[in-house]
């Protein structure tokens, strides 16, 4: 019970935190909604590269694959919001599970550059091959067709705003109950020692085929609420000079962690809303807190702090507890 009750509380806690800043500044809703929706999208990052070690340039694609599933559904098939995220999702899973055991396969220097390949054909399929349904750069517009969803009308701002908390908190506990479970060990295990986990007779294979359509499903339900909340989607969304912000923000947040991608979005997309007000390239600002972390705090925001707070109560950094069980990290020496 206590353990099901700390299972659950963080995500709640950070989700109840962002309703109460939504209170007392009414006027960042929308800078609110945006970093919980791309918490979710850096969510499906972290698992590639924080637990898998695994690094895509082709997330923005599998964005795009849920936007523009929702996108089309609201557009030409059906009114209900509700409906069009579970395609997103459905969509984002369908994807992973067919290309996975054809990407997955790859070293990780292929695996990167087949992503970013991908990415680029989705751009031109979605921009020019399917212009008649997806109208290309002019986008789908698609907002008058959709209808109300019980208790919480999703047409409407905050209601939308609601929503979203509910949805991240979800996926939180999730991906926390994913962090703790066989599952999660077998990610950072393959991370850590593929050779050794083959030759214990786990398939390394199956494991990064489950993590990949995993990445694929949470970037495909970040595609579908950003095709619900803005009504619109176009090219610009999946584009693959977009690459580089969701490794960034998992970077900077912390990656491998749990609320890593919170935080990372968190400062994203600060220095993005807040710094691009004055300074025309506030990229900049991102690489100089990108190399801050990567030569000073490498564990990230969140990773740094956790560490903190472990090395507070007196538990040891230097080993991952799997579960009730603390495993002492061994690197592979090849």
């Amino acid at each position: 019970m206590n353990r099901s009750m700390r299972m659950i509380g963080g995500p709640l806690l950070l989700a109840v935190a962002l309703i109460v800043a939504r209170i007392l500044i009414p006027n960042k809703m929308n800078f609110i909604t945006e970093i919980s929706i791309f918490s979710i999208y850096v969510m499906g990052c972290n698992v590639l590269y924080g637990y898998l070690g695994m690094v895509s340039f082709g997330q923005p694609f599998y964005l795009g694959i849920g936007a523009y599933s929702a996108a089309i559904y609201l557009a030409y098939i059906g009114t209900s919001p509700l409906v069009s995220i579970l395609m997103g999702i459905i969509v984002g899973f369908i994807v992973g599970g067919v290309l996975g055991p054809f990407f997955v396969r790859l070293r990780g220097d292929y695996f990167a550059l087949v992503n970013a390949a991908i990415c680029a054909i989705g751009l031109f399929i979605f921009e020019k091959l399917l212009i008649p349904i997806t109208r290309g750069d002019d986008g789908l517009w698609y907002r008058a067709r959709m209808t109300a969803t019980p208790l919480l009308d999703l047409r409407q701002p905050a209601h939308f705003f609601f929503f979203v908390m509910m949805t991240l908190a979800v996926v939180l506990i999730l991906f926390r109950y994913m962090d703790q479970s066989v599952l999660g060990i077998s990610f950072r295990a393959v991370k850590v020692n593929e050779r050794k986990m083959r030759f214990l007779g786990y398939s390394a294979f199956k494991i990064k085929w489950i993590g990949f359509t995993l990445a694929s499903m949470l970037s495909g339900l970040a595609g579908a609420l950003y095709a619900v909340n803005f009504g619109f989607v176009n090219p610009n969304l999946g584009t693959p000079h977009r690459a580089a912000e969701v490794l960034v923000a998992t970077l900077i947040g912390g990656a491998g962690t749990v609320y890593g991608p919170f935080f990372g979005s968190l400062a994203f997309i600060g220095i993005r809303d807040v710094v691009s007000k004055y300074i025309a390239r506030w990229e900049f600002f991102v690489g100089v807190l990108t190399l801050i972390v990567l030569f000073k705090f490498s564990k990230g925001i969140w990773g740094n702090i956790d560490l903190l707070l472990h090395e507070r109560f007196g538990r040891k950094s230097d080993i991952i507890r799997y579960g009730n069980v603390s495993c002492p990290v061994e690197e592979d020496g090849e």
